[in-house]
C-alpha cells in the first residue's frame, strides 16, 4: 500500500478518535431531566430587605492597576517542509479537528480562542512526501514542535497550561 495513503488513513483515524473523545469528554446531554416532586412545606419566614452600605475612604497614594490577563489564546500552527501536505488541526480547542488536503508548504494558520476555565487542547498533524516539521505557538511562545521523516506524520499535541 502507498505510504502516503497509509499516512492519510492514520490521520483520518486520529481525527475520528479525537471526535469520539470529545463526545465522551463533553458528555451526552440528551438524558431526560428528573421529574420534580412537590412536598408540603412550612411557611417561609419573610426576610428584611437588602441594604447597601457605602463608605468613602480618604485618598491615598495611587497604585497602577495590574494589567488584565489576556481574554483569549492566540494559537499559531505551522508546518515546515517542501511540496504539499495533508494537515489536520484542532480549530477550536475542543478536540474537533479540521482537515486540509494538498496545502503548499510552508503552511501557517493563526486562530484566536476565548479563554475559559479549562485550558484547551492543541493538535496539529502534517504529512508530506518529504520531511516535515510541525510547530504550535501560544501567544507568540513556542509550545510544541516535532519533526517527521519522509512520508511520516509529524504530530504536535497537548493541553495548554
Amino acid at each position: 500500500m502507498d505510504r502516503q495513503l497509509i499516512g492519510r488513513l492514520a490521520i483520518a483515524g486520529i481525527a475520528v478518535a479525537a471526535v469520539a473523545a470529545a463526545v465522551v469528554i463533553l458528555g451526552d446531554d440528551t438524558a431526560p431531566a428528573p421529574a420534580a416532586v412537590s412536598t408540603p412545606t412550612a411557611a417561609v419566614p419573610q426576610r428584611a430587605p437588602d441594604r447597601t452600605v457605602t463608605r468613602t475612604l480618604a485618598p491615598t497614594t495611587s497604585i497602577a492597576p495590574a494589567a488584565p490577563a489576556p481574554s483569549s489564546w492566540q494559537i499559531t500552527y505551522e508546518l515546515a517542509g517542501s511540496g504539499t501536505a495533508t494537515v489536520v488541526y484542532d480549530d477550536n480547542g475542543l478536540g474537533l479537528v479540521h482537515q486540509e488536503l494538498s496545502v503548499p508548504l510552508p503552511w501557517r494558520k493563526t486562530l484566536t480562542w476565548p479563554k475559559s476555565a479549562v485550558a484547551p487542547t492543541v493538535q496539529l498533524m502534517g504529512q508530506s512526501s518529504g520531511p516535515v516539521e510541525c510547530r504550535i505557538s501560544v501567544n507568540g511562545v513556542l509550545a510544541r514542535s516535532a519533526k517527521a521523516a519522509d512520508g511520516e506524520v509529524a504530530s504536535c499535541a497537548g493541553r495548554l497550561s
